[in-house]
């Protein structure tokens, strides 16, 4: 017994119901009452996070200057006020001073590294035309 393909008869189905829904106007609008309401659930619903990873943000303590604290109080002073930020916070500085434009930083998980690598940036920046200046 050979299976027929239903397809034609799905169409000729399709617009005899779109032919009796444009003509019978009370019936269009029994149908359309699920569809309505599930357009207006989804449109009620919480808009989708996008998929991939969660970029965790990370804000500055207020007044916090790496080039302040290090004109005020050295490489040392600046390691200090480093060790109690945590990783997130660690680069975020990195991002807000443009220390590191290549973003080398952005898959490193030590905070030692990081605090080396602002500290040492900070400096380099510090002394960047002091060359020029006479003794």
């Amino acid at each position: 017994m050979p299976k027929s393909d239903p397809t034609p008869y799905m169409a000729d189905f399709l617009r005899l119901l779109a032919s009796e829904l444009e003509n019978n106007k009370s019936m269009a609008k029994r149908l359309s009452a699920p569809l309505l309401a599930f357009l207006e659930s989804e449109t009620l619903a919480a808009p989708k996070q996008p998929r991939g990873k969660t970029k965790i943000e990370s804000s500055l303590p207020e007044g916090f200057d790496p080039f302040h604290i290090y004109y005020e109080q050295g490489k040392l002073g600046l390691l200090a006020s480093l060790q109690g930020l945590d990783i997130n916070t660690l680069k975020a500085v990195l991002s807000e001073y443009g220390l590191d434009p290549a973003r080398t930083y952005a898959r490193w998980r030590k905070r030692e590294r990081l605090t080396d690598l602002i500290v040492e940036r900070v400096k380099a920046l510090s002394n960047k035309g002091k060359v020029f200046e006479s003794r």
